[in-house]
């Protein structure tokens, strides 16, 4: 039992960051292996254990305002470990560790990690070398990043993600006659194998495709499965002069 409860104290505070990071959008290309996220727990325990420690440490010194929660300060890691075996003292580091590790994961994906980003593109700038763009796939650049230069600044952000669904018109490269076009309201995560999206109103747009011609925004190339994914402008139709039974996909 208390080897179980030692690991699950050296793990969970750095499990729950890793959590929160993914939550907040900062997905690995892949997705990793039982060893990898043991090897990434380890090292998001240190800073959130830290930080827990030091809020615990202030509480002890300051007072409790119950004296049921009274606790005593760690500055070992044998204090922290036999306070650990202690379940009032056990119950307050979990609850404010968890805490600790979303603000601390808020601070690193809205902050920390776009700092970091601007170093390491200084350098690759000085290499003559792309720098690496916010997202980590060409997937999430393309189906789950939010554009917000194409929202008006007067705009609600929340109620104009909700209205603003992108137009998408896919089909093979090798069979553009036989493609499938709708507004997308779900795509996958990043990191899984099967990509799949979820497409509305697919009835409806393909009316609209034999009566007006949308220009196209920007193309997806799946270059190792052959899919073309063309995003379309689905506020700047124009009628068609002559409505003709052909593929879309010729025409854009």
């Amino acid at each position: 039992m208390e080897n179980f409860l030692s690991t699950f104290v050296f793990i969970l505070p750095g499990i729950m960051t890793y959590f929160w990071l993914q939550a907040f959008g900062l997905n690995s290309p892949v997705k990793h292996t039982a060893p990898e996220v043991s090897g990434i727990a380890a090292l998001l325990w240190i800073p959130i254990t830290l930080l827990t420690l030091t809020v615990l440490n202030i509480y002890s010194k300051a007072g409790p305002i119950n004296s049921v929660f009274t606790v005593d300060s760690t500055w070992t890691v044998t204090d922290f470990v036999n306070a650990t075996a202690d379940l009032k003292y056990l119950s307050l580091f979990l609850g404010i560790s968890a805490v600790v590790s979303y603000l601390f994961s808020w601070f690193w994906a809205s902050k920390g990690n776009l700092f970091l980003q601007g170093m390491v593109n200084f350098v690759r700038r000085k290499r003559k070398i792309a720098p690496l763009s916010q997202s980590a796939t060409v997937w999430e650049e393309f189906f789950i990043k939010i554009n917000r230069s194409d929202i008006d600044e007067e705009e609600n952000f929340e109620e104009a993600i909700n209205e603003k669904k992108a137009l998408l018109l896919v089909y093979k490269i090798d069979k553009k006659e036989e493609f499938v076009v709708g507004s997308m309201t779900k795509a996958s995560r990043p990191y899984e194998v099967d990509k799949a999206l979820v497409l509305d109103d697919t009835e409806i747009w393909f009316e609209a495709l034999n009566h007006y011609d949308y220009p196209v925004i920007r193309t997806y190339v799946d270059v190792k499965s052959g899919v073309i994914v063309k995003e379309l402008d689905s506020d700047k139709g124009v009628l068609k002069t002559i409505v003709e039974e052909q593929s879309p996909s010729d025409e854009i």
